[in-house]
Order: structure tokens, then sequence, then C-alpha cells
């Protein structure tokens, strides 16, 4: 069933077993939930347990690279994990105002979506806002800054496809949860 679903999270998490490094993976939508051992962390697991179905499901994951070696249909990163991290910034750095910047765009998008659960929003003005943010320098900070900058550069496409599929939900914690 999860194979024929158009929007599923997936996550992944390391787990020891007899001193031996093992993978738990999980796959969830709404209604679903599949845990399963992999043998590893790279994209092949999921390839060989969901085959071609996966080129029909939108993805919705944190910023691990395996998901992106995927030919999923499409993929929404988890604004969440996105949020986490640009708090940790904000923390290391009180005084610069970049990643309150990218905070206060993530959290007006998402509060948007839940103003209006339904509704297509076109997310052309939301990238434009994000690309004026990542343009800016940040050589004067910590290398962390430009770090996080270059990850939403690599990911810039699948952040705010939410808003233009009201099926796809804005991060990934169910299924965070769910491995955990």
């Amino acid at each position: 069933m999860i194979k024929e679903s158009s929007v599923v999270g997936f996550d992944e998490s390391g787990c020891y077993t007899n001193g031996k490094l093992n993978w738990s993976w999980i796959a969830q939508t709404t209604y679903l939930t599949l845990v399963f051992r992999g043998a590893g962390r790279g994209a092949k697991v999921l390839e060989e347990r969901f085959g071609d179905s996966l080129k029909n499901m939108v993805a919705v994951t944190d910023r691990h690279s395996a998901y992106f070696a995927i030919d999923f249909l499409n993929n929404q990163i988890c604004l969440a994990h996105l949020l986490r991290n640009l708090e940790y910034l904000n923390d290391i750095d009180k005084e610069q105002t970049w990643a309150k910047d990218v905070q206060t765009l993530l959290r007006e998008a998402i509060h948007l979506r839940n103003e209006k659960p339904d509704e297509v929003i076109p997310k052309d003005s939301w990238l434009t806002r994000l690309d004026e943010l990542l343009k800016k320098n940040l050589d004067s900070l910590r290398k962390e800054f430009n770090e996080l900058k270059r990850g939403i550069i690599r990911c810039r496409d699948y952040i705010f496809n939410f808003l233009e599929n009201p099926a796809i939900p804005s991060y990934n914690n169910a299924s965070e949860l769910g491995i955990r």
C-alpha cells in the first residue's frame, strides 16, 4: 500500500545490534507505517525495497544525500529540521540576522499553508525571497552559516513544494518520531 502512496515520509537511524551498526528505516504515510532494517544508509536500500514505485512518490525527508540520489516524483525538505538548524545558528551568534530572516520566511510559509490548508499556493514568490537571502555574503560569520547556506542552496527546489500541493506536509516529524 505504501508503494501506491503519492506522499511518503522517510527517515533512517543507526542502531547497534551485538556491537554491529545496523540501520532502521521508516516509510510513513498518513495511515501507514513501515519500519524495516536496511543493510546501509544509502539510496540502494529504498530502491531495493520500493523499486519503480519511488518514481510516483513525493518523498518528505531530511537533507540526507541518499534521498536525492533516488528518482522520486518530487521531494519536500523537512522545514522543522531547517528551523532547528537555523535556531542553532541564532544561538551561536545572537547579533546576526540572516538565520532569523530565513526562519521568518519558513515560518510565514508554514503559517500561510495552515491558514489555507486546501489551496494551491504558488511558490515562486517564496523562492524569490529565499534567493535574496541566499545571495547574502556570510563570510564574516562562523563557518556553520555558510555550510547551512550551501545545504539550503542544494535543496532549494524542494523547500516550498508543500505550498503547491496541500497533500504534502512541510515536515517529516512523524517519520522521525516513528523511527525513534
